[in-house]
């Protein structure tokens, strides 16, 4: 008997081939600008970060450069893209799973024409989930994520199973960190958990900086650790400084870079999102595919 990991597999090779495992032919669906989708996790050691409020930043500069963009709020447990932007969203990927509702169904606008697949608990419990209705999942996500430039995952922060799986999933990740050395020592515990997951670029985003100098400097103490404990190395996305404003944006659900593109700090998420735009492409399965088939295959091992 084929198990269900073999299974997913199967449905893996038809994807790429446009055929069902019953030999029916998916619909074409439009495709990116760019032809694939980069999947990016922004994340980080601890909260109080500004992550998830960067997040959303960083997907409204992006799409300055003409860029299409996804944020999926992957923080499974604590989701608030939503509450960031005041969108009151009536479905979520657990209502798929529980087919009360379709994916078109679930997509929220976001400022500056993101779109946003709200927080839902339960998509990694995956393995005791229908054949079919696993099939009509990966191939509703897949098409989807297909249609944008970049997937941008707000996961959870810290070292959580979910969060930790989740970045570990896309291309790349943004650890985003501060100056407090709280914040430098729990970095360095993701980033030795995402490089022996086989993560190979992570990106780090220093945010709340007095200075830029101040900023370096926390970005080099990482980075030395990094170097001499894991033999590895990590690039500097960005340093973003402090500014009081941001948390008036925030109570008021506003995002700081959509209302002020003036400000200081929407030129330089403006320059991560340019620096993003330059990486080296990777074409790969996207991000949904490798959450699934890691999913399942961890299943039908038990």
């Amino acid at each position: 008997m084929i198990d269900q990991a073999e299974k997913l597999r199967q449905i893996m090779r038809d994807r790429k081939t446009g055929a069902s495992s019953q030999g029916v032919r998916t619909p074409a669906r439009k495709k990116s600008k760019t032809g694939f989708c980069r999947s990016i996790a922004v994340t980080s050691g601890k909260g109080g970060v500004g992550k998830s409020n960067t997040a959303v930043s960083l997907a409204c500069a992006l799409t300055t450069l003409n860029k299409k963009v996804l944020i999926f709020d992957g923080d499974l447990g604590l989701a608030n893209i939503h509450i960031l932007l005041g969108i009151a969203p009536k479905h979520s990927l657990s209502h798929v799973i529980k087919e009360e509702c379709t994916i078109a169904e679930t997509l929220c606008e976001g400022p500056c024409g993101i779109t946003i697949i709200p927080g839902s608990s339960g998509l990694l419990s995956m393995a005791n989930i229908e054949l079919n209705r696993l099939e009509l999942l990966i191939r509703e996500l897949t098409a989807l994520e297909a249609e944008y430039d970049f997937l941008l995952i707000d996961g959870g922060a810290g070292i959580g199973h979910t969060a930790i799986q989740l970045s570990s999933m896309a291309e790349s990740t943004l650890l985003m960190i501060t100056p407090e050395p709280t914040s430098l020592a729990d970095a360095y515990s993701v980033s030795k958990i995402l490089f022996a997951r086989g993560m190979d670029k992570i990106d780090v985003l220093v945010n709340m900086a007095e200075t830029e100098k101040e900023g370096m400097e926390i970005f080099e103490k990482l980075r030395s650790l990094v170097k001499n404990f894991l033999k590895k190395d990590l690039t500097l996305a960005g340093i973003i400084p402090f500014d009081k404003a941001v948390s008036r944006y925030i109570r008021a659900q506003k995002n700081i870079f959509n209302e002020k593109r003036s400000s200081v700090i929407a030129k330089k998420i403006q320059n991560v999102a340019r620096k993003l735009c330059g990486m080296q492409q990777v074409k790969t399965d996207g991000f949904f595919a490798r959450i699934f088939k890691d999913a399942v295959g961890k299943g039908a091992a038990k």
